[in-house]
Formats: C-alpha cells, sequence, structure tokens
C-alpha cells in the first residue's frame, strides 16, 4: 500500500474518531441539561429546604389543606406519565388556578403562590413539570411542557364544565411554559396569565448560561445537535416571543432586577413581545431568580392579587389567616395596665382654659 492511501485512511480514521467524539459531547451535554431530574437525597432535602426558605415557601401550609388536597395523573400526547397535586375549596367555585414550577424544581416551589390563589377561592393543580418528580419523561424546558399544559386545560374544562375560569401562573421554565400556552389560541375559559421570571427563549436563556459559566458561545451548537437526535426539535424554534407576539390574554409579568440565571433583559424581551392589550410588568429591585416575592412581598403579593381579582369574577379573600389565641393571664394584664392608664391619664390631664392666660 502507498504511503499517500495510509495517510489518506489514517486522517479519514482520525475524522471520524473526532465526529464520534462530538456526537457523543453532544449527546452528553443535552442529557445533563434535558435529562430527567434525580430524586434527592436526604441531605439533598435537608439543603432544599433553606433553599426553599430562600423563596418563601412554607411547606407547613399543605398540611392544614391536607383534608381536601388529592393527586392526579394524565397522559400526554406522547404516553408520559404526569402529576399533579390538586387542593379543593370546600364548596365549588368554579374557580382554578394551574400553578407551573421551574427547572430543577418541584411542585411544591409553586406554594406561594398557590396559597395567594386558595385564599381568594381557587381550587389549585400544582403541576409537576415532565422531567421533574411527580412525572415521567425528561425536561421539556417550556417548549414542550406547553403540550402538556394544553391536556391538563383539557381535563380541567371537562372535569368543571365549560363555565369554569382558569388563571395560569408560571415561574422561570414554568413562567415560559404558561406564556408559549397562552399564544396557541387558549380556549375562553383561561382569563389571565402571570409569568414569574420567565426566559424569552431557549437559544437566549442557554447563551446566557454558557456566559455565566465562562464557556465559548460556539457551544450552543454542540448542544443544538443533541438537542436535535434527543429530542427531535431545534433549538432555534424554541422561541417563545413568537408565542407571546399572539397573545390577547391580560398578563401580568414579573422579573428580578438581579436575576443571573434567567437575566433581567430576557424577562423585559418576553414582555416587550407579548402583544396582549392589557399588560403590565413589574420590576422587583435587587431581587435575584424566583425570589421577586421574598424581596418585596408586599409589592409582589399587591399586584397578584389586585391582578387575578380584576380578571377571574367572584376573586376575593375568602380564607383569613388565623390569629393565635391571646394568653389569658398576658390578656388580663394588658387589661389591667390598660385601666391603669387610663386612670393616670385622668389624674394627670388639665383642662385648658377657655381664653388665653394672662401673662
Amino acid at each position: 500500500m502507498q504511503g499517500w492511501m495510509i495517510a489518506l485512511i489514517a486522517v479519514a480514521a482520525f475524522v471520524a474518531l473526532i465526529a464520534i467524539a462530538f456526537l457523543i459531547g453532544a449527546l452528553v451535554f443535552v442529557h445533563s441539561i434535558l435529562g430527567r431530574r434525580k430524586e434527592l437525597s436526604e441531605r439533598a432535602k435537608k439543603k432544599k429546604g433553606h433553599i426553599a426558605n430562600k423563596f418563601g415557601v412554607d411547606s407547613a401550609w399543605f398540611d392544614t389543606v391536607a383534608a381536601t388536597t388529592s393527586q392526579a395523573t394524565i397522559t400526554a400526547y406522547d404516553g408520559v406519565k404526569l402529576g399533579a397535586r390538586i387542593i379543593r375549596q370546600s364548596e365549588p367555585t368554579g374557580r382554578v388556578a394551574v400553578c407551573c414550577h421551574g427547572y430543577g424544581a418541584t411542585l411544591g416551589s409553586t406554594q406561594v403562590q398557590a396559597k395567594m390563589f386558595y385564599d381568594r377561592g381557587f381550587d389549585v393543580y400544582m403541576l409537576a413539570m415532565r422531567g421533574h418528580k411527580g412525572s415521567g419523561g425528561k425536561v421539556g424546558m417550556a417548549w414542550i411542557d406547553r403540550f402538556d399544559l394544553s391536556r391538563w386545560i383539557d381535563r380541567i374544562i371537562s372535569d368543571y364544565g365549560d363555565n369554569v375560569q382558569i388563571a395560569l401562573y408560571g415561574i422561570s421554565m414554568g413562567g415560559s411554559t404558561v406564556i408559549s400556552y397562552a399564544g396557541m389560541t387558549p380556549p375562553p375559559q383561561i382569563k389571565c396569565v402571570i409569568e414569574d421570571c420567565g426566559f424569552s427563549s431557549q437559544y437566549d436563556e442557554y447563551i446566557a448560561s454558557l456566559k455565566a459559566a465562562h464557556l465559548p458561545k460556539c457551544c450552543i451548537h454542540l448542544f443544538n445537535i443533541g438537542l436535535k437526535l434527543v429530542h427531535g426539535y431545534s433549538l432555534y424554534d424554541a422561541d417563545m416571543t413568537k408565542f407571546a407576539e399572539n397573545m390577547t390574554l391580560p398578563a401580568l409579568f414579573f422579573h428580578g432586577t438581579k436575576d443571573d440565571f434567567v437575566p433581567f433583559e430576557l424577562g423585559q424581551k418576553l414582555y416587550a413581545a407579548c402583544a396582549s392589550a392589557e399588560k403590565d410588568f413589574i420590576a422587583v429591585e435587587g431581587a435575584g431568580h424566583g425570589c421577586a416575592y421574598v424581596t418585596d412581598k408586599e409589592k409582589y403579593t399587591s399586584a397578584f392579587t389586585a391582578f387575578i381579582d380584576k380578571h377571574i369574577a367572584g376573586s376575593e379573600l375568602v380564607h383569613f389567616p388565623v390569629q393565635p389565641e391571646p394568653d389569658k393571664e398576658e390578656e388580663a394584664e394588658a387589661t389591667e395596665a390598660k385601666a391603669d392608664d387610663a386612670e393616670s391619664s385622668a389624674e394627670e390631664s388639665i383642662t385648658p382654659p377657655t381664653a388665653p392666660l394672662d401673662n
């Protein structure tokens, strides 16, 4: 065999090895990001508890509504089993809120918003997003999740009837999910959408993540090849702004100015694309990713509840916070102290003159 043929074979073998390595890298890249999120260890669960506190989640609240809480499952368009936690009112009201959590989180992470809805008379569906605990499949990153949300909405309308009023809430990946769904000509039962720190497109989000990790932008091409092979769509297709441009539903957007996971600019871009005649953007100064509520509870709660009260007929505060009963001895002491203060005040009071005093 001539030398040039040997050299050609060697080059071809080298190129083939590079191609195989590139392909394996692409698949590993996609699996690491969009593969199924692993169940947490006990140690990780404890750590997660501290993280929950960071976002204002009060897990103890679920115990107070346990009597009217149930689990539900449906089958997605591709056969994946999807789960949800349903928290119902003691009496039906015809109002339902659907909450979609973010990437790497659990359905319990939307407890704050679920409680706000529940306290205003809503039944609440807390969805377990695909690829996360409670549902099967791999992570949909909003692009696939919009079809799952559509299945849940069909189920709700079937169960509650055509007169049901539905509000949608999503945070991070879940926020991009509800915006995508809202731009797919949703049924008239959907009355409004609340989006919290969602991204404008998968491309924008992954570029931001590469930048934060100090990785070159060219890695996006590697990821895109793996995405096509594993999930069957291109990264450049998964653009939530295209759906926002078709929206007509009232929409409320929240985003923290110090968000280092989904940059503030991506939330602004999604809002700017939204074609809804009635929309509002709440910028929470200094808030990190998913921390708009804990950073400014009053601002967040006021905007959130005013929005749903305006767009969902019958929405009003129906579950008031339970005040702890005062200690009887302390109550008696307080009463006695008030009486003493009143007596002392009466003794020290001076009747003002009816005319100016003479100097």
